[in-house]
């Protein structure tokens, strides 16, 4: 099992959070990078890990690491499958 770092933006429409494509990374400091600039362009960006097994379909439970903005309540939106 591999670990993948996600960033995932967010723009809000008439009072919903939509999620944009999930951009995927294989090095934490590049997704915190990438988090922080597109924090700049979204109403909202997580960034978070998950050990995933894409093969088998098996994902961890998400770990936030960083937020930026408004950002939907992490058990409301799913994170469970990054890919």
């Amino acid at each position: 099992m591999g670990t993948l770092y996600v960033v995932q933006g967010f723009h809000e429409v008439d009072g919903d959070f939509v999620a944009d494509k999930p951009i995927l990374h294989g090095m934490e400091q590049l997704a915190r990078t990438r988090g922080e600039m597109l924090a700049g362009q979204r109403d909202g960006v997580l960034v978070y890990a998950q050990a995933a097994d894409a093969d088998r379909g098996e994902y961890s439970e998400a770990v936030i690491l960083a937020r930026y903005g408004r950002v939907p309540h992490p058990e409301r939106q799913s994170l469970c499958q990054a890919g």
